[in-house]
């Protein structure tokens, strides 16, 4: 909770008081301004919130009442009538919102299921405690997107969502993005400051798990756990990915598994 609101807060205060132009201008994600992330963290604030009230209620909830591919665009840029400064007033509004929605949880309360409605599926089914790592992801990642200057991701996101995203690959290997069929094998992500993971894919399954850092693999891949977790984000690597055994096979990891 901490560390969303911290990076939420520097998000605000990079966004507040720039003109109109600096909020339209590109950010560092493809097709996406200033603006896009803003209005993407605002109704990230929204859904969060409601789906936390309705687990603590037993309720079903989606993260997109409407549908994914009717609701989501429109998530992504202003209302009706709504002025730039305004997005960035609401984000900020919502946030501390979210913010006093999870101060009411306990430790029980974190250990709540999010149930979607049946043909409205979009996270999949997964505890409170999982729905705010995903919250942590979309303003640390986002914040650096927004080319403000903002740090980079912080250690605390870095250590709890890596190990959150490699075991997700068990249930899904992207974020409703195609992947690319690549021959059968096995990765082994080493992070040089942390765990290491074996994701083996075989027949289209995977399966994802902790391992030794000296167990075998078709392909070795290591670096910083920061770097790793980039790799799993689609997000540019501050450093080296160093590669071993087969590389070929190593350089399709990210076609196979590209992004969230």
């Amino acid at each position: 909770m901490a560390a969303v609101a911290e990076r939420t807060s520097q998000i605000v205060e990079a966004l507040d008081g720039l003109d109109r132009a600096t909020l339209l201008a590109p950010s560092q994600l493809p097709d996406w301004s200033r603006l896009t992330i803003a209005c993407h963290l605002r109704y990230g604030a929204e859904a969060v919130a409601r789906m936390t009230r309705a687990a603590v209620s037993g309720q079903p909830v989606a993260y997109y009442p409407e549908g994914r591919e009717r609701q989501r665009p429109l998530t992504l840029v202003p209302r009706r009538g709504e002025r730039p400064p305004a997005v960035v007033a609401s984000l900020e509004e919502r946030s501390e919102d979210l913010d006093r929605v999870w101060s009411c949880l306990d430790d029980a309360g974190w250990r709540l299921q999010v149930t979607e409605p049946e043909g409205n599926a979009d996270l999949g089914t997964l505890e409170l405690a999982r729905l705010a790592v995903l919250r942590l992801t979309e303003v640390e990642v986002h914040g650096t997107d927004l080319g403000l200057g903002l740090d980079d991701w912080g250690e605390l996101f870095v250590r709890v969502a890596l190990p959150m995203r490699l075991d997700r690959l068990n249930t899904r290997r992207s974020n409703h993005r195609g992947f690319d069929t690549v021959p059968e094998g096995t990765w082994l992500l080493s992070a040089s400051d942390g765990p290491a993971y074996l994701v083996d894919l075989r027949a289209g399954r995977v399966d994802s798990h902790p391992a030794g850092p000296a167990t075998p693999a078709t392909a070795r891949m290591e670096a910083t756990s920061r770097d790793l977790l980039a790799l799993l984000l689609g997000r540019p690597l501050r450093g080296s990915l160093r590669l071993s055994g087969d590389t070929a096979f190593g350089d399709a990891f990210a076609r196979a598994f590209p992004g969230p």
